[in-house]
């Protein structure tokens, strides 16, 4: 960045926070080294070369956006998350701010809310046409429990937030409420709430207790163990339709999953209505990549699969079982978008990785 070495922290960090929106990025890496305080920008799923700002501004420039997020300037020995509010030195959209102690110093991560703000309603995801509808059927329903699974990045955050405002404009006879690590954005008609595991406010503990403040619709952020895996669907067994992201590496795998933590086979054929995983792929733009474009897989629990459930089939079997149900994998549905010309089998590659 020229001219840094003479620039204040004050508008050294309006700059880097300009640019960022400016360029388009998700998020930003300020990584300290020897040399001084690298700066990596993130735009669609993938980071850029670094930039170097000077060492003797690295402590001023970290401590300037701590400010910005309201986190305590003189503990540089914990990590810490916050949030600039949109408007705040500048910038127009919300940005939360998370650091983490390094040897070296303090590592900030940076990550920058959509220009828009809004949720996109289901039909716009470009997750298809045919997932939106069985999404869309899924989260329509009384009860039960619908899964999302992907990556940090994979845009399931964004499909969640889609379904809260989906049924909060929809179906507003219902009461709504989320626990979110930490809640992302917010929903109107949707009660949130941040769990903090710091002073024990676990999932967990957290769900437990809205469940006694007659929910109708709950959204988990992440099931994480075993308890919070038991609550949330046995919630979807006792009159609640139940959203949760949950980590694997495809639809099938969820059930793999699961099935480790010890959870009942016939809870999980019963409780859950559908499985989401999803990626996002950069968008081909002639010869360059431009944007990014969606790609999921939809897997819901009937036949073969019901079935490989309830015999605790392993994960293999389950995808064998899966696919004499119905269920078209992430890599084929995304050669489909090769096909089209919206990406390219090197970034699918990039992307899920060699078959």
């Amino acid at each position: 960045m020229a001219g840094v070495v003479e620039t204040s922290a004050v508008a050294l960090v309006d700059e880097v926070l300009a640019r960022a929106v400016s360029y388009g990025a998700s998020d930003v890496h300020l990584d300290p080294t020897e040399s001084g305080l690298s700066m990596r920008f993130r735009k669609d799923g993938v980071l850029g070369a670094p930039e170097v700002l000077p060492l003797r501004r690295a402590d001023h420039v970290v401590g300037r956006l701590k400010a910005l997020a309201d986190l305590l300037a003189y503990r540089t020995d914990l990590p810490q998350e916050g949030r600039i509010a949109a408007g705040r030195a500048g910038v127009g959209v919300e940005v939360r701010v998370s650091t983490f102690p390094t040897l070296l110093g303090e590592r900030v991560a940076l990550r920058f809310d959509t220009p828009d703000g809004a949720p996109r309603p289901l039909c716009e995801l470009g997750i298809g046409d045919d997932i939106a509808t069985d999404l869309r059927t899924a989260i329509e329903q009384p009860e039960g429990v619908v899964l999302l699974t992907g990556p940090s990045g994979s845009g399931k955050t964004t499909t969640l937030y889609s379904c809260l405002r989906h049924l909060a404009t929809a179906m507003p006879h219902r009461s709504l409420f989320s626990l979110e690590d930490p809640v992302e954005r917010r929903v109107d008609g949707v009660t949130q709430t941040e769990v903090r595991p710091v002073v024990g406010l676990t999932f967990a503990r957290a769900l437990r207790s809205l469940l006694r403040q007659d929910p109708d619709v709950l959204l988990v952020g992440e099931i994480r163990d075993l308890e919070t895996a038991r609550i949330a669907l046995e919630a979807g067994l006792t009159g609640h339709l139940v959203l949760a992201t949950i980590h694997a590496g495809t639809a099938p795998q969820v059930f793999s999953r699961l099935l480790e933590m010890k959870v009942e086979p016939f809870v999980l054929t019963t409780a859950v209505r559908g499985v989401l995983s999803q990626r996002l792929l950069r968008r081909r733009d002639g010869d360059a990549y431009a944007g990014r474009v969606a790609v999921a897989e939809w897997l819901s629990v009937d036949g073969a699969l019901r079935e490989a459930i309830l015999r605790r089939a392993d994960g293999p079997q389950l995808t064998t079982a899966a696919v004499g149900s119905g269920y078209r994998s992430l890599k084929e549905r995304a050669r489909d978008l090769v096909a089209t010309g919206e990406t390219t089998p090197e970034e699918v590659q990039r992307v899920l990785g060699d078959d």
